[in-house]
């Protein structure tokens, strides 16, 4: 049996070139490994859109403040007032009916960079949700970006929501509202 793996393995070679064969190869065995990154960044992102959905529906805002790490809270300008927006826009606005759907948008982005020995990694998320009335109607749907580190050995107390933005409007337009110092860490909430 190892004689004719041998065998095919050499045909392969001949015929493609090694280079090739090796890269294939290794793509096959590495596959999993991709996988599991991008989904486990996925894995966190719903979490965390989980946890806000239930903050937002039960107006818990020691849930809402929890998911933001300590180090975040001490980096955002007035923190409390702009949490306090977040609940004031949603229950002020048209967001009359049940939430129907919300899940993790497909335009999502995940980075992470390394340094002697320590890890950062940063996942960018979105999402919206939808709501409709009891007779089916679609009410306003809602949009919510926020970018999450799940691993931060650079900062102590960092793992956990840094940026966050939710509006009725489309939010990849937030660029020049959202994080205005560029430290990567603000909340926008409807307007302010």
């Amino acid at each position: 049996m190892k004689i004719k793996i041998s065998v095919i393995f050499l045909i392969a070679c001949l015929l493609t070139g090694c280079t090739s064969v090796f890269e294939t190869v290794k793509y096959i065995h590495d596959y999993n490994k991709i996988d599991n990154y991008i989904y486990g960044d996925a894995k966190v992102a719903n979490e965390y859109i989980e946890k806000i959905v239930q903050a937002l529906n039960t107006n818990d805002r020691e849930l809402l403040v929890s998911l933001f790490p300590e180090y975040a809270r001490s980096k955002i300008d007035n923190f409390d007032e702009k949490i306090d927006n977040i609940f004031r826009g949603y229950n002020n606005n048209k967001f009359s009916g049940k939430i129907i759907r919300y899940k993790l948008d497909e335009d999502n982005d995940y980075e992470s960079s390394s340094d002697k020995g320590k890890l950062q990694k940063k996942v960018y998320a979105s999402t919206t949700i939808e709501f409709a009335d009891d007779g089916g109607e679609y009410n306003f749907p809602i949009q919510i970006y926020f970018l999450v580190r799940p691993v931060d050995d650079f900062h102590e107390n960092n793992v956990g929501i840094s940026k966050f933005a939710i509006d009725s409007l489309n939010l990849h337009f937030l660029s020049d509202k959202l994080d205005l110092e560029k430290d990567g860490y603000d909340i926008y909430a409807f307007g302010h």
